[in-house]
């Protein structure tokens, strides 16, 4: 096969069309990100000779670091589609379609909800009321716990569209005897501007990102605890009860494959890369650690650095770096590559930087989890996407043993919604 410059530079181009065009939440990025950039990396390898891009080499003790708000590449698609009031929404991440589909027909997300509010409601039938917060077109949350026995369900919803469709579907259920009429009622607006008519025994509230507190999770809370809750300071108040973001130091193929000069990943500006949780292009390199944790029982600051989980310290695995190689080998495009299994080999031995996905604590007792991937970070179908942060230019050796130690900081710049969050992830790595 032969690759002419003009072909690789458009190929190139591709890549870097679909690397830079705002992710889209919930959706997969198969087609933006691997097809795209395998295209554009097959050529570059070939021409190359068969040889990857030289990795960095930092030495033995690398600091990395990146940084960026959690809104970064958000928010158009959902507009265009009419889903999202752009003033209402302004600072915050919205939602299309496609997304509101994949949430609803989560098997990793919804049934577990189900059981966390159907379990929450027992022995308290037609007595506790009920805040719903951002029902979505479909008010499936809120017809969960309307069924299972709320007395009043306030169903909140910021989008007028998205609370129009609510309400036909609330009526639906009506008419199929599902729940009585008046029992669940929809509030347009955020929940930070509604007042309810009383103070709720129980709050929903699936507003949790990637990254668990990008949706604006610091600032609902804290307003729901001093304005909604009866009771903020009790976890049986809260579905969930806490949101955590998970990590660990991963490799990332299509950062291996296209760098400097023909290809800037300086151009996402520090925005994570947000791939589909089963996506092959991202492969874990040590065991996942907790990142991040909000737990809604407690009371949340307003603005300000918050002081998260301690530094993650990972340790680079040996199996699992040949069980990535083997992948890169068998699940990569392989035009132009002669040796495969030395370029799964070169791949699978780059740190590119921290894969982060959402972990859901639902009930008090921790029995009820949501996991967008598995407990070891084993890829698992999700509506939730995994977030890559680039810690380097292109990727930086590792080899098993090398330690790598993360530490994820949130500054909230005040109390309102639409002042997104912002982030810094420092890490370092030191060699065995």
């Amino acid at each position: 096969l032969v690759f002419t410059m003009t072909t690789l530079c458009a190929a190139l181009l591709v890549a870097s069309a679909a690397l830079t065009q705002p992710p889209r939440a919930g959706l997969s990025r198969r087609e933006l990100t691997q097809s795209a950039a395998l295209t554009g990396a097959s050529a570059f390898y070939a021409l190359a000779g068969g040889v990857l891009p030289a990795a960095a080499s930092l030495g033995t003790a690398t600091k990395l670091e990146a940084s960026w708000t959690s809104t970064r590449g958000f928010g158009g698609p959902a507009a265009q589609e009419g889903l999202v009031d752009a003033s209402a929404q302004a600072g915050l991440i919205a939602f299309d379609e496609s997304a509101y589909k994949a949430m609803a027909s989560d098997r990793r997300r919804t049934p577990q909800f189900s059981k966390a509010i159907k379990e929450r409601l027992a022995g308290h039938e037609g007595e506790w009321a009920v805040l719903d917060i951002g029902t979505g077109p479909y008010a499936l949350l809120a017809i969960l716990a309307a069924k299972s026995g709320a007395r009043k369900v306030y169903a909140v919803e910021a989008v007028p569209e998205a609370a129009r469709r609510a309400r036909l579907f609330i009526a639906k259920a009506v008419a199929n005897g599902d729940v009585k009429e008046g029992q669940i009622e929809v509030l347009d607006g955020l929940s930070t501007a509604v007042t309810l008519p009383e103070k709720v025994d129980l709050v929903i509230a699936e507003i949790i990102g990637t990254i668990a507190s990008e949706e604006s999770c610091y600032a609902t809370i804290r307003d729901a605890q001093l304005r909604h809750t009866k009771r903020p300071n009790e976890a049986a108040s809260w579905i969930p009860v806490a949101a955590q973001t998970i990590g660990s130091p991963c490799s990332y193929s299509a950062h291996a494959l296209l760098g400097p000069p023909d290809f800037d990943w300086a151009k996402l500006e520090g925005a994570p890369v947000r791939l589909n949780c089963r996506e092959t292009a991202v492969q874990i390199l040590a065991d996942p650690q907790l990142l991040e944790e909000i737990r809604f029982d407690v009371a949340l600051p307003a603005s300000g650095k918050i002081a998260n989980a301690p530094r993650a310290v990972f340790t680079v695995d040996s199996a699992r770096l040949l069980a990535n190689a083997e992948v890169y080998k068998t699940e990569t495009r392989s035009d132009g590559i002669a040796d495969m299994a030395a370029f799964g080999t070169a791949v699978a031995g780059g740190l590119s930087g921290l894969a982060l996905w959402p972990r859901l604590q639902l009930d008090e007792a921790g029995t009820i989890f949501v996991e967008s991937r598995g407990v070891r970070g084993e890829p698992k179908k999700s509506h939730w996407t995994t977030a890559v942060v680039l810690l380097a230019p292109q990727p930086v050796p590792v080899k098993a043993g090398d330690i790598v130690t993360a530490t994820l900081n949130v500054e909230l710049s005040g109390p309102s919604v639409t002042n997104p969050p912002s982030y810094i992830l420092t890490a370092a790595l030191q060699s065995a």
